[in-house]
């Protein structure tokens, strides 16, 4: 499954058959069911201001999630490097002696 684009949520099993059996009543996907009826939500309870909140709350989450994933890919960009300089017996102090 594609995360950046898709999410896996976890319900009551009681709600979630009877949102199997409402998307299928209405002859849509469970997701496009759930979209559909998180849509009516926020149009009926929330002002223009807490959707400016949601909204901040999203962005502040995707560059959380943005900045976890550039550190894990250092992480492990540094290990990678850290395993090659050991397989080659180098340390690097050795390495920056042999650069001058």
């Amino acid at each position: 499954m594609n995360t950046k684009k898709w999410a896996a949520i976890m319900v009551p099993r009681d709600t979630y058959e009877e949102l199997v059996a409402v998307a299928f009543i209405e002859g849509r996907t469970i997701g496009g069911q759930l979209r559909m009826m998180f849509e009516f939500w926020k149009k009926k309870n929330l002002t223009q201001n807490d959707l400016n909140v949601l909204l901040a709350q999203i962005k502040k989450n995707q560059k959380e999630r943005e900045a976890a994933h550039k550190m894990a890919l250092d992480e492990e960009a540094r290990a990678e490097l850290k395993e090659a300089y050991n397989k080659a017996v180098i340390d690097g102090t050795t390495l920056r002696a042999r650069k001058k």
